[in-house]
């Protein structure tokens, strides 16, 4: 049963249109352990427009495969444990990954790298475009922040957080 649903997600993750099939695809990762099952998330095509979040590189558009997704997760978890070792008890600025909504979008760098640009936002927080579109939030803290993941080089850079008004 198990291999029958990893190729139907295989499947569905490699069809050249994910509008049309992300939100099965997120529905069925929830229920698998990648640890996005305290979390909503989407998957947006790369826009040569966000200069500012790729700022001196060249990314190029890719798909992101099932495999990658799980392999996110444990530099994920890797990154904010880093992050919050040493922080003070203020909240302010310490990282979880639950209780957020996720937007990966997937690159290829100059070297011909995965990195994937992971925003993270508070559940709470009101945008109904956030499957497709990258919101532009000034402040509001620990509650959006984001990071980017080497897949290639198992490793992350550019962990930012929102700054308080």
């Amino acid at each position: 049963m198990k291999k029958i649903i990893l190729l139907t997600l295989i499947m569905f993750s490699s069809c050249k249109d994910l509008n049309k099939t992300d939100y099965k695809v997120e529905e069925k990762l929830k229920r698998t352990d990648f640890g996005l099952a305290n979390s909503d998330f989407t998957i947006i095509k790369f826009n040569p427009e966000w200069y500012w979040i790729f700022q001196d590189e060249k990314p190029t558009a890719t798909e992101l495969s099932l495999d990658e997704l799980s392999k996110i997760e444990p530099i994920l978890k890797k990154a904010i444990a880093k992050h919050n070792e040493g922080l003070e008890t203020d909240s302010r600025w310490r990282l979880e990954l639950k209780g957020y909504k996720r937007q990966y979008v997937a690159t290829l760098n100059e070297k011909g790298e995965k990195e994937i640009w992971l925003n993270f936002f508070c559940q709470d927080f009101q945008f109904d475009k956030w499957r497709t579109e990258i919101p532009l939030v000034a402040d509001g803290g620990n509650c959006f922040f984001n990071i980017k993941i080497n897949l290639a080089t198992k490793s992350y850079k550019d962990l930012r957080i929102n700054s308080i008004a």
